[in-house]
């Protein structure tokens, strides 16, 4: 979707007025909350430029509070760190506070929630992957939205919103690439790592499926989370002469060891094999691997979660919501 979204582009997408939509999104008086919230949707799904700075916060306080809870290794990683740093901006300019708090894995099993969370106006988590954890969270009584979570956080009642990635321009990467010849697909990652990649896996076996493949794990590596970043994890796996044409690796650290494990084991054929991945930087697989990429920018998440969560903390009872974004999707 293109950064020059309008109110005029989501009054059409809706069939509402732009007057309704304009109201919605600077919050005036008059309009339903149902509308609203179709509204808001709406937006942030199409993009829309004043994602994350349209809504006002002067209703809840003159300086908002925000509780950023991530793992304690997120700010080094070449995704996390620099949606981290879009976070900040976005809350900093809406003029809130911002205050990170980094839980190793062991605080998070204990079920330690950080004493922060208590003053905080709202909290937002990034890929918090266990719903025991998350549910501490919410519990505590403050508007949340996580981008990603557990596979398994539908069970919580409490609501809270979650921002995912629009799994969709996988399938367009696969259906371009059949186009093409290609006919052996397989994936590598566990589906039950995070909701993320148990919706890219769903996408990932729609495609085959709607193109006569019904057999997606004949080429699969569906590890266990746990040894997904060790490459010899993937050898075994691979000792078969039924490779396939091209493998969906459900990240770039994915893509990575997997190369790495492909060479160890039999470099010839690893020649023959093409990436499609997800948020892979361009000049970290040769041309010659990478043959698309479902990528999604900083900004337009940070853009979204701070939509929600500003929404969230003027609305506390609204229903849970599950936003995702569009991607952007190059085939080579």
């Amino acid at each position: 979707m293109s950064s020059k979204v309008s109110i005029a582009d989501i009054a059409n997408a809706l069939g509402l007025s732009r007057n309704t939509v304009s109201k919605a999104l600077n919050g005036s008086p008059g309009i339903t909350h149902e509308t609203r919230q179709r509204i808001l949707d709406q937006a942030v799904r199409m993009n829309y430029k004043m994602m994350g700075t349209q809504l006002s916060i002067s209703k809840t306080a003159e300086a908002a509070n925000i509780l950023l809870v991530c793992k304690d290794n997120q700010l080094v990683n070449t995704f996390f760190g620099p949606l981290i740093l879009q976070l900040q901006h976005i809350v900093r300019t809406k003029g809130a506070v911002i205050t990170m708090q980094y839980m190793s894995p062991e605080e998070m099993e204990a079920g330690i929630v950080p004493s922060q969370i208590y003053s905080a106006s709202g909290v937002i988590g990034l890929e918090i992957l266990d719903s025991s954890y998350i549910r501490h969270l919410v519990n505590c009584g403050k508007p949340c939205v996580f981008f990603d979570c557990a596979t398994d956080a539908d069970e919580i009642s409490t609501p809270f919103d979650v921002v995912l990635q629009d799994e969709r321009g996988l399938y367009t990467a696969i259906d371009a690439l059949f186009k093409k010849g290609y006919s052996r697909f397989g994936f590598v990652g566990d589906p039950n790592h995070c909701a993320g990649f148990r919706n890219r896996y769903d996408y990932f076996r729609l495609a085959l499926a709607d193109h006569g493949q019904l057999e997606p794990e004949k080429y699969s590596i569906l590890h266990p989370d746990e040894t997904m970043h060790q490459p010899g994890a993937y050898l075994k796996s691979l000792q078969t002469s039924n490779l396939p044409e091209m493998y969906v690796c459900a990240n770039d650290t994915i893509a990575i060891n997997l190369l790495k494990a492909m060479q160890q084991y039999d470099a010839t054929s690893s020649e023959r094999i093409g990436l499609i991945v997800f948020e892979m930087a361009h000049d970290m697989v040769a041309e010659d691997k990478l043959m698309a990429s479902v990528n999604l920018s900083r900004k337009q998440i940070a853009a979204g979660i701070c939509m929600l969560l500003f929404d969230r903390i003027q609305n506390p009872t609204t229903t849970k919501r599950i936003i995702k974004l569009e991607s952007l999707v190059e085939v080579f």
